[in-house]
């Protein structure tokens, strides 16, 4: 990259449809639409990644058929054309995908194509590869080492949706999201006191696996009040009503278990990392320990900005997000991105 050209990194705006339930309300729209002409119009950006969630394909009412990625794009309109602009004047664009988006497809990001130049939906993996960066930049949106949102290939779930999308549609049912979520921090931060106790005793409880997962929904189903019968809608044909909330807590039962047999002395931060507000940094440390020569280590999902005063020397960084925080009673409350120049980042608020 020549001298002073900037990368910019965004995530986490959880762009949706506009109802009451979305995190992604007024002002957000403005925000992102302004944030985007902004990165149009300065010359020095050379590169924007879209790490993740920009589209909200998760937090729907249980009884809301959830929107696709085209029927988003098409309730956004401003925002798709300020897209459009971004990748007719900014040289290169790239999309890593989180876990509210997981099932993004480049077919999918057609609608912000301009004169044969798009939107490159790349692997965290392949994007860290690239010989211009010579493995000195590691990105990623950071659902993979949470416990419940991270992709399930365990054949226990409902539709190949990891557990953390039928907690986000429990939510999206509530009333009130912060309420629910606060108690579903509660019962989650005591559990992993318990299995942070336990340690390799809890090996000898498999049933913990099951107790969790049933004492999850059980939760959200009394906030949310709904039962074990009600029905759940989904935005593929095959899946639309066939599964109920009940029929939740038959599957996903190996979840602990198996995150807990594989990372034994990890296993409460990874079950924390969607309620912490500092919630990758234990993850972060250990890769940059592990890879000294990494120069910048960057990540979204926890919707906080980290750090928020950058100490010399820093090389972790969280871009925050872009959608409505108090929607669950945490994130930070003015929008921010990452600017990257040569080896040095920093995180900008927008506001």
């Amino acid at each position: 990259m020549a001298a002073g050209a900037k990368t910019i990194v965004i995530s986490d705006v959880h762009m949706s449809n506009g109802a009451k339930y979305s995190w992604f309300l007024p002002p957000s729209p403005g925000n992102v639409t302004a944030m985007l002409n902004n990165f149009r119009d300065d010359g020095s950006v050379e590169e924007l990644v879209i790490l993740g969630d920009l589209f909200d394909l998760w937090l729907y009412p249980l009884n809301v058929v959830p929107s696709t990625i085209s029927q988003i794009i098409q309730a956004n309109l401003l925002i798709t054309e300020a897209l459009r602009r971004c990748v007719q004047n900014i040289p290169n664009m790239y999309y890593i995908a989180g876990n509210h988006d997981m099932g993004v497809q480049q077919d999918d990001l057609r609608p912000f194509d301009y004169d044969g130049k798009r939107i490159t939906l790349i692997l965290p993996e392949d994007y860290n590869a690239n010989p211009k960066y010579q493995n000195l930049r590691h990105f990623e949106h950071g659902h993979a080492v949470d416990m419940f949102n991270a992709p399930d290939d365990s054949g226990d779930t409902i539709g190949g949706y990891p557990l953390g999308y039928f907690i986000t549609r429990l939510i999206a049912t509530a009333e009130d999201q912060s309420a629910v979520w606060q108690a579903l921090k509660g019962l989650i931060e005591g559990h992993a006191a318990t299995h942070k106790a336990m340690g390799p005793a809890a090996f000898a409880i498999p049933s913990l696996g099951s107790y969790l997962v049933e004492t999850i929904i059980t939760l959200l189903e009394k906030l949310a009040q709904v039962h074990d019968n009600t029905p759940i809608r989904f935005s593929e044909p095959g899946l639309d009503e066939r599964f109920t909330v009940g029929d939740i807590k038959n599957h996903y039962g190996s979840l602990s278990i198996r995150w807990l047999a594989q990372y034994l002395t990890e296993f409460p931060e990874r079950m924390l990392v969607g309620f912490r507000s500092n919630g990758l940094n234990w993850y972060a440390n250990k890769l940059l320990c592990e890879n000294r020569a990494l120069k910048v280590m960057l990540m979204g999902h926890t919707h906080h900005a980290e750090p928020a005063v950058a100490p010399q020397g820093s090389r972790y960084f969280n871009d925050g997000c872009w959608c409505i925080p108090g929607a669950l009673g945490h994130g930070d409350p003015t929008p921010s991105y990452v600017e990257i120049i040569g080896d040095s980042a920093k995180v900008i608020p927008w506001l």
